[in-house]
């Protein structure tokens, strides 16, 4: 995409309008146009996630199978051992019974005792004591015994005789089946290694074009900053020329005690509190308060900003920092989003308006994110996955519509509670992955009943996101599908989608299953890992028969193959896919090593901190990790790398130390311990000491104390 050089539209009038507050520079000026690294450009941000996608998804894919037939020939070994072992114990006892019929027989044979065996069972049965004639002693005892025992001894031994060939051939079964199995595994060992050589070197080209690939993003992006920047003014001009000023908040409260010249706004039939409309020129202006108007202004002021961690300004803004400098000074948020919600009227979304404060959220993570709204869907927001202060859609996890210049609410308004041990999302938190524990999760669809289709990020126009948000997996109609784990079943029915069945597992992740064709499972529903709830479809916005599976993580879409080859999964930021960051979008902290600009910061304030404490710096064995080094990685140690992009090495939000930390029993791990987190850094659970995955030296970017 090439961006042409075009005269921003210039307002003399808007006198009052543009003195609340100053706007944004480049809205007065022309665009100007991308550099000549950006027209360059072959392939757009959008094309390389959608390519690192797919060759993600492959190597995914690649690596369960591989993973799957380890734990196949890890099983068919142990059963043929187990099977080996048996026979060998039947085989030992079929001897035995053997020898103590071989033993009776001899002894009838040398006391003239008659015998009921043929010659040719008494010659098998005289095999294992051939040598021991000479043993038999007790005349009198032996005719007893044989009189007594000969005939069911004869019956024993060839029972275990039968038992021993039964176990025999059952323990070489298994033992084939065994290494038919290793040979499997090591086949598909050896198709990983390959998979790994493309997916690094695939990775690495890509990288060459990262940085025009991400000028270019952000070039759109302004544009798109630009062109809601352009729809405001385009506002404020007309009411500058229906020669309207906008009145207090207080006057527009009431739709029903509006001043003269002023008539309610309708939405749906229903009067809009807070708002007023004026006809003018045979058109309906469409009124918001001055109060509104700034808090707007303020908001676009703000656009292009860096996002940080519960930052409040002026260099850096959290979602709900930026939110909160809009509102100023007519009202002061809140410093947490989940205590804006009590404070404010709540409108219906559908009577939202620009400056309304929206909330994203859900039951079982609270509400996480929170944006100013605009016009045409969209809304200004401090945005940790974009990594700026930007223009951008409204998500369709919006839980609520706020409209602070109508005061307090009328009715208690009670925020969301969390039901689970809620990780926290873009709002004062960096969390970037979730892992719901080893076995506990499977696939949608069993083994043999689907095809690997469309991934996840591909870019579209039949898509409403402008890429596909899940992973397909083409499948007769049919078919029955499975929840990927536990959780509590939402069953729904947009137009794209048909059919769909939502699961919230809690800990902010979710699974939809769309397109189906039958839906076995009620709203409401607890359901576990295996259990069927539908079946395969082509409902909705369906080009055939298929399965669009999609995982998301505080509402946010993510890859879902790593999930399923996994269990865990992660969110991104600025854009970009795990381990493909541009270098231009990190900062150094040492030895050559590079972190997210604000975990390298807290890094920094960390190792001060540290210095002061042991009179030596942090010792630092690894940091941000490329695709491609995560590939490598794992293809040298697949038992202790995660699956190449799911490593939070990959966000630059992770770093494994050395020096003292890389032991639990150390003083300097236990500092850190009680220490980091006010810098923001934590040891993740699975890491532990007594978990899967004991790594003392490996340390996340999390939430900061002051978030």
């Amino acid at each position: 995409m090439v961006l042409r050089n075009r005269r921003a539209l210039r307002f003399a009038a808007l006198g009052t309008l543009l003195a609340v507050v100053a706007l944004p520079a480049y809205a007065d000026d022309p665009t100007p146009p991308p550099p000549a690294s950006v027209t360059d450009v072959n392939r757009s941000l959008e094309q390389l996630q959608a390519e690192a996608a797919a060759v993600q998804a492959d190597f995914a894919k690649a690596t369960i199978a591989y993973t799957n037939a380890l734990k196949t020939a890890q099983t068919a070994e142990t059963a043929a051992k187990a099977a080996e072992a048996t026979a060998a114990a039947g085989k030992g006892h079929s001897d035995e019974e053997r020898r103590k019929l071989g033993l009776l027989t001899a002894q009838a044979y040398q006391m003239g005792i008659p015998t009921v065996m043929g010659a040719e069972s008494m010659l098998w049965s005289l095999a294992p004591v051939a040598e021991n004639l000479q043993e038999i002693a007790d005349r009198q005892t032996a005719i007893k015994q044989l009189g007594s025992t000969q005939v069911s001894q004869y019956q024993e031994a060839m029972a275990a005789e039968s038992e021993a060939g039964r176990l025999g051939q059952e323990a070489s079964a298994k033992r084939a089946a065994a290494n038919d199995a290793a040979a499997k595994a090591k086949q598909l060992s050896a198709e990983v290694q390959q998979k790994a050589t493309y997916a690094a070197s695939a990775m690495a080209e890509q990288a060459a074009e990262l940085d025009g690939a991400s000028e270019l993003s952000k070039q759109v992006q302004l544009a798109r900053n630009q062109q809601a920047l352009t729809r405001w003014k385009t506002y404020l001009t007309e009411l500058t020329t229906a020669k309207i000023t906008p009145p207090a908040a207080a006057v527009l409260k009431n739709p029903a005690k509006l001043p003269a010249g002023f008539t309610p706004l309708t939405s749906r039939g229903a009067p809009n509190p807070g708002v007023a409309a004026v006809v003018s020129g045979g058109r309906t202006v469409k009124v918001l308060s001055a109060e509104t108007i700034r808090a707007v202004n303020q908001a676009f002021s703000l656009l292009g900003k860096p996002y940080g961690v519960g930052a409040t300004g002026p260099s850096q803004y959290g979602c709900l920092g930026a939110a909160r400098v809009a509102w100023q000074p007519y009202t002061t948020l809140p410093n947490l989003v989940g205590k804006v919600y009590p404070d404010y009227q709540a409108v219906p979304p559908t009577q939202a308006q620009p400056g309304d404060l929206l909330l994203m959220g859900s039951k079982s993570v609270g509400l996480v994110h929170i944006g100013i709204a605009l016009d045409n869907a969209e809304m200004i927001a401090a945005d940790e996955a974009k990594g700026t202060v930007t223009v951008t859609g409204v998500p369709d996890n919006l839980y609520a519509a706020l409209r602070p210049t109508l005061g307090a609410p009328a009715k208690p308004q009670v925020a969301p509670a969390v039901t689970d041990q809620g990780v926290a999302f873009r709002c004062g938190n960096t969390a970037t992955s979730y892992d719901v524990g080893t076995g506990s999760w499977t696939w949608p669809l069993a083994d043999g009943t689907y095809e690997i289709g469309t991934p996840f990020g591909q870019a579209g126009a039949m898509w409403s996101t402008g890429f596909h948000t899940g992973q397909d997996f083409p499948s007769a109609v049919g078919t029955p599908v499975r929840a990927v784990t536990d959780g509590v079943v939402r069953v729904e029915h947009p137009a794209w989608a048909g059919n769909l069945v939502r699961i919230d597992h809690g800990n902010g992740l979710e699974t939809l299953y769309a397109h189906l064709s039958k839906i076995d499972v009620a709203d409401g529903q607890q359901v576990t890992a295996g259990q069927r709830i539908g079946a395969v479809g082509t409902e909705g916005n369906s080009t055939g028969p298929h399965l669009h599976f999609e995982v998301r993580l505080g509402g946010d879409p993510v890859n879902p193959m790593p999930f399923l080859a996994t269990g865990s999964v992660s969110t991104g930021w600025g854009s970009f896919s795990n381990g493909m960051i541009p270098s231009s979008k990190l900062c150094a902290i040492s030895s050559g090593h590079m972190l997210r600009c604000d975990a390298a910061a807290a890094y920094a304030q960390l190792a001060a901190a540290y210095r002061n404490q042991f009179g030596k710096s942090l010792c630092i064995t690894d940091s941000y990790r490329s695709y491609a080094s995560q590939v490598s990685l794992y293809a040298r140690k697949p038992s202790l790398a995660a699956l190449p992009g799911t490593s939070n090495h990959g966000w630059g939000v992770a770093v494994d130390l050395c020096g003292g930390i890389d032991k639990y029993s150390t003083a300097q791990y236990q500092w850190m311990k009680a220490h980091a987190g006010a810098f923001g850094w934590v040891h993740p659970a699975w890491a532990e000491q007594g978990s899967n995955r004991e790594e003392p030296w490996h340390w996340e970017f999390g939430k900061p104390a002051s978030a």
